[in-house]
């Protein structure tokens, strides 16, 4: 603006119009020469970037001008004090304004090329952790079962897993590391080998849990710890199993629902800690949905949690339809009540429904 003004005393408004056009006329250019990292500036930076070119652009015509031998060439500029100040603090400018600019356009250009390959190592790791948590699941003539992760960011830290374990036996396991993002993700991929490595030696559920909580305790910091179900079903309908401080699932029988509770504390905290097996019996076309925190504290806007009576509704709502049916039905309640709100918390759902009837013949 000093340098539109003196352009004006001195030498009448249409050089300052001049010196303004010629700023407008360099912003093009700049655009021109870093079209494709320019885009990629967020919004609030591409229109004092803009501002910082016009002024450049117009202390260059300023410049010129002033040197022009039609006015008395660069001596006369000189010959002035007011000029000479103006020439100096014109230098300043320039060479301010082309620094700023050129280290922002390179600092942006090593930005835009680390967020790729974050993005990358991102897209690949939940690539590798959807391959841990299987997408199949046993086909058995006597359970049907269905599982389902949602991360809340690329990669989450919750876990299930549904195995046959043995003739006539099906395990399953699900499990909610503290924490978001890759740490927790890491943390579950490590709780999956051990409690993998540990199940295929022990048949105890209680030894499992303890073994598998002394591995933790050894190799991750005390701020981390899981919260862990682990069940094994017999084709007969006994239910085996532990809750390390995991959310209790809900075992839906003829229109109530039991949950199943006891066996411990999260795994991960205590190295002396012990585990206490739980032994049920099932009736015909019992249903059991176990979760995460994920699911009964999912909050709409108005921040008012999903919480269990609406997932018993639900669950209740659709027993009848199978294990696929229920978890779907589940989902679709989450999201109606959400209504579009950011997910905070990964979201785990694994269903089982046992089909042995009345009789004691497999349906």
């Amino acid at each position: 603006m000093a340098a539109l003004f003196l352009l004006w005393y001195l030498h009448g408004e249409w050089l300052a119009v001049w010196a303004l056009v010629c700023g407008m006329f360099a912003v093009l250019f700049v655009r021109r020469m870093v079209a494709g990292t320019y885009e990629a500036f967020p919004d609030f930076l591409q229109r004092p970037l803009d501002a910082s070119v016009v002024l450049l652009g117009t202390i260059v015509a300023t410049w010129a001008t002033l040197a022009w031998p039609r006015f008395g060439g660069f001596p006369y500029a000189l010959s002035v004090w007011r000029e000479a100040v103006a020439l100096l603090a014109v230098g300043v400018f320039l060479g301010l304004s082309l620094a700023s600019v050129i280290y922002t356009h390179s600092r942006l250009l090593k930005e835009i090329a680390q967020r790729e390959r974050l993005e990358e190592d991102l897209r690949l790791a939940k690539g590798i952790q959807e391959s841990l948590l299987r997408s199949e699941f046993p086909e058995l003539p006597w359970v049907e079962t269905h599982a389902m992760n949602i991360p809340s960011r690329s990669v989450g830290g919750d876990y299930y897993e549904i195995f046959e374990a043995g003739a006539g036996c099906l395990g399953f396991a699900v499990g909610d590391v503290s924490g978001k993002g890759v740490a927790a993700a890491l943390l579950m991929s490590t709780l999956q080998s051990s409690f993998l490595g540990v199940c295929d030696a022990e048949h105890d559920l209680a030894e499992v849990c303890r073994r598998v909580n002394q591995f933790l305790v050894k190799r991750t910091s005390p701020e981390r710890y899981a919260t862990f179900f682990v069940g094994r079903l017999s084709e007969e309908g006994c239910l085996e199993y532990v809750n390390a401080g995991h959310n209790p699932p809900m075992l839906r029988r003829e229109n109530k629902f039991l949950r199943l509770e006891g066996g411990g504390m999260p795994l991960g905290l205590f190295a002396d800690a012990t585990y206490e097996q739980h032994r049920i019996d099932l009736s015909a076309d019992d249903l059991i949905l176990t979760y995460t925190d994920g699911v009964t504290e999912s909050m709409n806007r108005a921040e008012e949690e999903f919480g269990e009576s609406r997932l018993k509704e639900a669950i209740g709502q659709n027993a009848d339809g199978g294990a696929r049916r229920v978890l779907d039905a589940v989902l679709a309640a989450v999201d109606t009540h959400t209504g579009g709100a950011d997910q905070f918390d990964d979201l785990t759902l694994l269903v089982l429904r046992w089909s042995r009837n009345k009789e004691g013949t497999t349906e």
